[in-house]
């Protein structure tokens, strides 16, 4: 309902062509100091003739807007449905509430369930600038959420978004914390599928590494995917593949996302709400997660994986999802692709039978972990079960048919288009491979153009445990243009990414 407004002042809308997370408007100072307000100070805009209002986060300058003007961001004109400049009425408004909770956060103290749904609303509101969001998220990672609070974000998220109903049932899901290469939802996706549940995956698209889910799915089909479209591929084929930013599951997780990247946070409490949140969102009521191990990943020990671990069982629980961990190596490649076109290869090689290998041993695990929950088999049955999907070609065709569901035709590993230029590394020695580093050859992959270019990346040709000679390959990089395959080339020299003794 529209509040009939106080003192305010009538304003000649200006639109910017800026977003951002926040409803924010621009002021004039003089009209800002007529209504008493500073910068991130927040209004109340309303657009008489829709009755529509918004809470707005303020700017305020002497030069982008005159006199008798107020600058919408993109957010909030679509929120005021205003397509053309307008006369709209202005008034200054108390702080925000949640803004206190977050201070309350910053001291060190334990948020209710009332406190976090009332942060979470507005800021899926855009009522809270990206400085209070930030300051909230390193709040959250400095002092931490216990499993209460951690299980209150979870259900803030929930309501605060989307949800999907299936009629195939049980559902149940993946999720990586992510710091690897190797796209083992490719593979674990068709198997679980082709035993007939439903995976209803949804996935993301790469932050700082050479490809997610997401963007290795795309070299084989559509995986944006609308809501409406999504139910029609599950209910078709058991399952999809598909981009999670593309449904609004978690709205503010992404939102939160935004914020946390340049700061490189991750507080741990939030990692797993916005999973489990996404999860729940689905339906989903067995999970597997998986947790790669390693000095280079985001788990440096597994004693970080265990807690972890246990953490994500406890809010299932709370959630009614049951949930296992799989505590998996993270210190080697897992597998030789880097890069989104050639991870969706290597993928597709190991279904069609071509290679079995870690990344193929791995995925054949997570499958038996959620085979042992629903089917209440152990782990060594529900591998044998997975491999011989594999190797039955089931977990192929299934492959075939999500990709063709979602708008692609039909593929093998050797149509998967790899960028056009490609350079050898070689060995300067002879000598045995004693470790490659994830991280290094991702940060090649990039340089070459990873993710944005589909094609570019590295693979390895010598693993580690191999014995090469001088000149021999140890890995390839591939990329679009010659520039960046002379930059990731040099970077390449100086990285040493593949260490022999």
């Amino acid at each position: 309902m529209v509040r009939k407004m106080l003192y305010s002042l009538s304003l000649q809308t200006r639109i910017f062509d800026f977003h951002s997370s926040a409803f924010v408007a621009v002021l004039h100072e003089k009209d800002a100091l007529d209504l008493g307000v500073r910068a991130l100070d927040r209004v109340e805009v309303l657009n008489p003739k829709l009755k529509r209002s918004a809470v707005a986060v303020i700017d305020i300058t002497e030069r982008e807007v005159r006199k008798g003007e107020i600058g919408l961001f993109e957010e909030l004109r679509k929120e005021l449905l205003i397509k053309k400049p307008v006369k709209v009425e202005v008034r200054a408004v108390p702080a925000l509430e949640s803004v206190s909770f977050i201070r309350k956060k910053i001291r060190g103290e334990k948020l209710s369930s009332v406190e976090i749904q009332k942060i979470v609303q507005d800021i899926n509101a855009g009522k809270i600038s990206e400085l209070e969001l930030s300051a909230f998220m390193t709040s959250v990672f400095i002092r931490g959420f216990d499993i209460e609070e951690t299980v209150s974000m979870t259900n803030a998220l929930l309501s605060n978004g989307k949800r999907i109903e299936f009629a195939k049932k049980p559902i149940v899901d993946k999720h990586c914390i992510g710091g690897i290469n190797g796209r083992s939802t490719l593979v674990l996706v068709p198997v679980i599928a082709a035993a007939g549940y439903c995976i209803p995956k949804t996935s993301s698209k790469a932050i700082t590494s050479a490809a997610g889910t997401a963007d290795s799915m795309e070299c084989l089909a559509n995986a944006s995917l609308p809501l409406k479209k999504l139910k029609q591929v599950v209910e078709k084929t058991n399952a999809c593949i598909a981009w999670g930013g593309a449904l609004d599951l978690a709205p503010v997780d992404d939102k939160i996302i935004k914020v946390e990247h340049p700061l490189k946070l991750d507080p741990q409490g939030q990692i797993i709400a916005s999973v489990m949140a996404k999860k729940a969102a689905v339906g989903s009521k067995f999970v597997v997660i998986d947790l790669p191990v390693g000095p280079e990943v985001k788990l440096a020990s597994e004693e970080k994986a265990v807690e972890i671990s246990e953490k994500f069982k406890k809010v299932g629980e709370a959630l009614g999802i049951k949930v296992k961990s799989l505590i998996t190596n993270g210190r080697l490649p897992c597998g030789p692709a880097f890069g989104p076109a050639l991870e969706a290869k290597h993928a597709l090689q190991i279904l069609e039978g071509r290679v079995f290998d870690s990344m193929a041993e791995k995925s054949c695990r997570l499958a038996a972990v959620l085979f042992s929950m629903v089917e209440e088999c152990s782990e060594e049955q529900g591998f044998k079960r997975a491999k011989e999907i594999i190797e039955s070609g089931k977990a192929l065709e299934k492959m075939q048919e999500i990709i063709q569901a979602q708008g692609g035709k039909r593929i093998s590993s050797e149509g998967i288009s790899v960028g056009r230029l490609m350079q050898a590394v070689l060995a300067k020695r002879n000598g045995k491979i004693v470790s490659a580093s994830v991280k290094k050859l991702a940060t090649i992959a990039r340089e070459a153009g990873a993710p944005a270019d589909k094609g570019a990346g590295v693979w390895i040709s010598a693993m580690p445990g191999s014995f090469v000679r001088k000149n021999d390959v140890l890995f390839e990089i591939f990329a679009e243009n010659e520039r960046k395959l002379a930059e990731a080339l040099s970077l390449a020299e100086k990285l040493d990414a593949i260490e022999m003794q």
